[in-house]
């Protein structure tokens, strides 16, 4: 487990903190947005426009405050799928949400890649579908395809747990563990090796908690190399279980953590240690030397509109 910093260090901390907010130093006209933008009180989706230039209808929760006032969510994931990708590959989202990370991830891969998405909230499924009919219209992006379902071990059906306190606040908190039958609905589960037989460039997990479960219905492809990196979340630093099953398919474990001039990469534990807000981003990768050139360019490609990719070798390993 992580230990606290000492007192002396809590006030250089804050001031770190309040620094490190590259989407304004960045972006500074985003500053001036935060300011203009009003909080929507009556709980609908409403249109938000991102850090690369596209819009997408969000609900008032936190990823929808967050893209309102600084055109992103979760940065060192955004930023992590905007630079793995290649032109033309095959992508996954596996817990969309409404589509946020689809949405860079269509813009990496381009026209001939494919992006496939899954969520399985019914509720959450249609704000998805709404964006997805905005974007062939209005951007042309075709991409996307998106199922309403949840990847798990198995394919049939599982109570997906919805606290409708908590859910009212945060509609990415819906989670197929611990479901409690008072408050959960049914929804369709599916196996990635059942869907898909080409290799994955990048697999973007967001399944609250039920990443094992997920990551056991794609043995046949792990164990055939068949998905290069994939991007998770861990509450507690290396070894789990699911870095223990994603090692023992011969993946290097590393992690993605905030800095002001670009993303760090570092040892699972030491950024789980030195972490300033959430838990910060793992990435299982079958290519290390790839993974350490594409993330250890400075700056923040997530935040330039149209998400150009550039060239640049240079490592950056904290």
């Amino acid at each position: 487990m992580s230990q606290d910093p000492p007192a002396t260090l809590a006030p250089i901390l804050r001031a770190y903190r309040f620094v490190n907010r590259p989407y304004y130093w960045y972006r500074p006209a985003q500053i001036a947005i935060r300011l203009r933008s009003e909080p929507h009180l009556d709980g609908e989706p409403h249109l938000v426009r991102t850090a690369w230039g596209s819009e997408l209808y969000c609900w008032p929760d936190p990823l929808g405050r967050a893209v309102a006032r600084t055109g992103v969510y979760d940065l060192t994931v955004a930023e992590t799928l905007a630079r793995l990708p290649d032109p033309g590959e095959t992508v996954v989202d596996a817990g969309a949400n409404v589509g946020l990370m689809s949405n860079l991830l269509a813009h990496v891969v381009g026209p001939t890649g494919r992006v496939v998405s899954f969520e399985p909230h019914p509720l959450i499924f249609e704000t998805l579908t709404r964006n997805l009919e905005r974007w062939k219209s209005v951007e042309r992006i075709t991409s996307i395809e998106a199922h309403r379902a949840a990847v798990s071990s198995g394919r049939g059906t599982l109570p997906l747990a919805v606290d409708p306190d908590t859910f009212e606040e945060n509609k990415g908190t819906a989670s197929l563990e611990h479901a409690d039958p008072a408050n959960s609905v049914d929804v369709d589960t599916v196996r990635l090796d059942e869907l898909f037989s080409e290799a994955i460039g990048v697999l973007k997990l967001d399944v609250e908690m039920h990443e094992q479960s997920a990551l056991e219905g794609a043995e046949g492809l792990l164990s055939r190399g068949l998905i290069r990196d994939i991007v998770f979340e861990e509450h507690e630093p290396p070894p789990t279980a699911v870095t223990a099953l994603l090692e023992a398919y011969g993946y290097t474990v590393l992690s993605v953590r905030q800095g002001l001039t670009g993303p760090i990469l570092s040892a699972p534990a030491e950024a789980i240690r030195r972490k300033l807000w959430d838990p910060p981003a793992l990435l299982a990768t079958t290519d290390v030397e790839r993974a350490r050139q594409r993330l250890g360019r400075r700056g923040w490609m997530s935040l330039r509109r149209g998400v150009r990719k550039t060239d640049g070798h240079t490592a950056r390993v904290g």
